[in-house]
């Protein structure tokens, strides 16, 4: 299930002219792409994969490991709840430039200067061309929307259960 999402994700990035060519789009469909052969095809789709892969690991460390070091210095202290709340903002500001946005600034530039590479000998898809193109079909997206509308009913109504037994 995990390789199917990747998939997909990686697939989202490409598309078809009119003629049946496939087309690399890496910063979105509104931006200029280029045509791929069937054999760059997979080094691309190599590329985003790991990217994806990664960005994710930065989100998930660089959280966690924000929120971690701000417990550790703010809990426990004996100061006033203002006091804590100033000085827990401050370190995650700190600790969240440190470990999250530092960490998905650098490498959103090797992606980019790695996809620069890749992509430079490709031929870049024009205007004219752009207009044809059709982006590949999303499941992924409605099944995303699903799972984030279950989770949003789900608190909601965790939330409602609350109310109802703490009036009481």
């Amino acid at each position: 299930m995990f390789s199917e999402w990747l998939d997909n994700n990686a697939q989202r990035y490409f598309g078809k002219d009119e003629g049946g060519r496939l087309a690399f789009f890496p910063y979105g469909w509104r931006r200029p792409g280029y045509y791929v052969e069937a054999s760059d095809e997979n080094k691309i789709k190599a590329l985003v994969t790991i990217y994806v892969v990664a960005v994710a690991l930065v989100n998930l460390v660089g959280s966690t490991a924000s929120i971690a070091v701000t417990d550790a210095l703010v809990i426990g202290e004996r100061v006033p709840l203002v006091e804590k709340l100033e000085f827990g903002l401050i370190v995650y500001a700190i600790s969240a430039a440190l470990f999250y946005a530092l960490p998905a600034l650098l490498l959103w530039k090797l992606y980019r200067g790695l996809l620069a590479r890749l992509c430079s000998p490709l031929t870049t898809v024009g205007p004219g061309s752009i207009r044809g193109l059709q982006p590949p079909p999303s499941g992924c997206r409605i099944a995303v929307m699903v799972f984030v509308l279950t989770g949003f009913v789900l608190v909601t109504l965790g939330a409602v259960i609350m109310l109802l037994i703490h009036r009481r």
